[in-house]
């Protein structure tokens, strides 16, 4: 199920608007910058035919197909564990302008400018292919007991490597497991 939590005004602890339909949410999204798209399942294995499904679907979207790929993978905490509700500051970065299709697990991903006083926290699952607009700080947050991995994807390679922010609001919100 989509999700997307809107927090606003410098409100971090509860978000002021929470969107369930995913026309409302790829309309919000779009309003930013950020595109959400869903890529057919079961997700080709060989990142290849994952790069080419995905590139298929950006260049319907009259987006420039991506060049350069890359995969990343964060753990989520155990299910035992207290589940942190904060982002850790290091784990905020700014987008060089990239795309991330989810190929395994589910998170949270959040998304905000530089000097915004809102942000958005999106329920980020397996086949989701997102692009992350530059400039935008995200983080991404595995679910408790998930492993996540993600196919990074930009038209240059210095696209792919994200620029790390010293301060940022998206450390303050007060994550909802979504």
């Amino acid at each position: 199920m989509s999700i997307l939590a809107m927090y606003e005004g410098g409100q971090w602890h509860c978000p002021a608007r929470v969107l369930t339909h995913l026309d409302d949410i790829t309309t919000v999204l779009a309003e930013r910058g950020v595109e959400l798209m869903k890529l057919s399942r079961p997700l080709p294995e060989d990142s290849a035919e994952l790069m080419s499904q995905c590139a298929t679907l950006i260049a319907a979207k009259g987006m420039p197909e991506p060049q350069f790929a890359k995969w990343d993978e964060r753990k989520g905490e155990p299910g035992y564990a207290q589940v942190p509700t904060r982002l850790k500051a290091e784990e905020v970065k700014a987008s060089a302008g990239k795309w991330l299709a989810l190929c395994i697990g589910q998170a949270r991903l959040c998304m905000g400018g530089k000097d915004d006083l809102s942000a958005l926290v999106l329920a980020f699952h397996g086949g989701d292919l997102l692009w992350i607009p530059a400039g935008m700080q995200w983080a991404l947050s595995a679910a408790p007991s998930s492993r996540c991995q993600w196919l990074s994807m930009a038209c240059d390679e210095l696209s792919l490597n994200d620029s790390h922010i010293e301060q940022s609001n998206l450390s303050e919100l007060q994550l909802l497991d979504i």
